[in-house]
């Protein structure tokens, strides 16, 4: 299976390693990294049913400490798109306006 991040996962993912960088040590960010790369490899794996479900057809899961969700979509069977990743500290307005 095929995991592809979306523009505002990327944008997302880059703004949440810099505000981590500023409150993490050097070790925190890169176990958050490690995450993302973990769960990415279980999605390309076909895990992705082992995975919470946010709505009826987004899933997500809590990384980084438990302070950054990270939600992806089954878009068809050979394609998972990453959406965003949200760092739950932040208003929740903000997740519903970053997936709509």
């Amino acid at each position: 299976m095929q995991v592809e991040f979306s523009e505002i996962a990327r944008r997302t993912l880059v703004e949440n390693i810099e505000f981590l960088s500023k409150i993490w040590t050097r070790r925190e960010v890169i176990i958050f990294l490690n995450d993302v790369k973990r769960i990415t490899d279980d999605l390309e794996n076909g895990k992705y049913l082992q995975f919470e479900n946010s709505s009826r057809k987004t899933k997500s899961v809590l990384i980084g400490k438990k302070h950054v969700r990270m939600f992806f979509r089954k878009e068809n069977e050979d394609l998972i798109k990453v959406l965003l990743f949200f760092d739950m500290r932040q208003d929740p307005q903000k997740l519903l306006d970053l997936l709509s």
